[in-house]
């Protein structure tokens, strides 16, 4: 995998098991701050796995790209959704409550979401099933429009 420099030493450090590791993320992330470039925003998603060991770490990786271009990263999370899927479906879903939680993002990320591939809708439509599953009363109405808007 041929990665942006910065974001193979968060990848190679993502599971954060040991101090070692930890610092390395925190150095890395550092790195990119203020690093927006559309290379590093179309690999940053590659990073985030659900067998990390320090959940608090990786929320800053959380902040990092919800700090990116709005767009930018709506798009590339959209697109990077299928792939997380099996090693960081619980990242994915984090990353798409906050989104629903927040008005102005929810719009934007419809917008976005009604012109991606059908493989990109499947993916998003199995975790906001799941989300509106897991917590009906706080989600169902949000799940519901978005889903009526994008199939």
């Amino acid at each position: 995998m041929n990665m942006y420099p910065g974001i193979a030493q968060l990848y190679n450090n993502r599971l954060l098991r040991t101090e070692l590791e930890c610092e390395l993320f925190d150095l890395a992330l550092e790195g990119l701050a203020g690093d927006t470039e559309e290379a590093v925003i179309q690999q940053i998603f590659k990073v985030f796995d659900d067998e990390t060991e320090h959940e608090e770490l990786m929320f800053g990786l959380v902040h990092f790209v919800e700090s990116c271009h709005m767009e930018m990263y709506l798009t590339q999370l959209l697109e990077s959704l299928p792939d997380m899927l099996e090693p960081a479906r619980g990242w994915a879903i984090v990353l798409n409550k906050r989104i629903l939680d927040d008005s102005l993002f929810r719009k934007e990320y419809t917008a976005i979401a009604k012109g991606m591939s059908p493989r990109v809708k499947r993916a998003l439509v199995f975790l906001l099933e799941e989300i509106r599953e897991n917590h009906p009363r706080q989600y169902e109405r949000k799940v519901n429009n978005l889903l009526g808007k994008i199939e």
